[in-house]
């Protein structure tokens, strides 16, 4: 990516005040914060960053990638996609969330889905607020949440799914040895071999 102010150069980083990527001649380090000079300049002679920001580090950064500086209050665990995994990949544009998928993958494949699912848990926001140009913090914690709420509706619906076909199951056997209908079933084909 290209500086804002110089075009012919490459950026470096993106002010977190105003969201423009700068080169290391435009790039103000400030508080742990990387700010271009325009915004620093108003700040140094107004006491106030550009744009109504009264605080360093609220500008939206979103969507530009490595460049994107997550914002503190986002940092944490991500529910939706620790539960949705390669779903909630797609959704943001998280392509390495689709190692999960690795889980088809016979014998080891629950490894790689409970390794993705915890990395994912992890560095969700991170990447999500890398990948997508978010409107507002407010708009990426809503998404997020609703995202959490469709993993917890799927577990809630598997569980249910679950417990239904063994019920069935049981049902189904239990009929069928009420019945007498056991006694020309071959139990032996079912049961593993010892």
């Amino acid at each position: 990516m290209k500086c804002a102010i110089h075009t012919d150069r490459e950026a470096e980083g993106g002010c977190c005040n105003c969201g423009r990527f700068v080169c290391p001649e435009c790039k103000v380090n400030f508080d742990n914060q990387v700010y271009c000079n325009p915004c620093m300049q108003v700040k140094l002679k107004t006491g106030a960053w550009p744009g109504h920001i009264s605080e360093p580090g609220t500008g939206n950064t979103s969507g530009q990638g490595a460049l994107s500086l997550l914002p503190p209050e986002l940092r944490g665990w991500n529910w939706g996609a620790f539960l949705l995994t390669w779903i909630w990949g797609i959704g943001h544009n998280v392509w390495i969330a689709l190692i999960a998928l690795g889980g088809l993958i016979p014998y080891v494949g629950w490894i790689i889905s409970i390794v993705m699912a915890i990395v994912l848990g992890a560095r969700g926001n991170e990447w999500a607020w890398q990948k997508k140009k978010w409107d507002s913090i407010e708009s990426f914690r809503k998404t997020q949440r609703t995202w959490m709420w469709y993993g917890v509706g799927m577990i809630i619906v598997q569980t249910l799914l679950i417990i239904s076909i063994t019920i069935l199951i049981i049902s189904l056997v239990m009929i069928a040895a009420s019945s007498g209908l056991d006694r020309n079933f071959n139990w032996r084909g079912l049961l593993p071999q010892m």
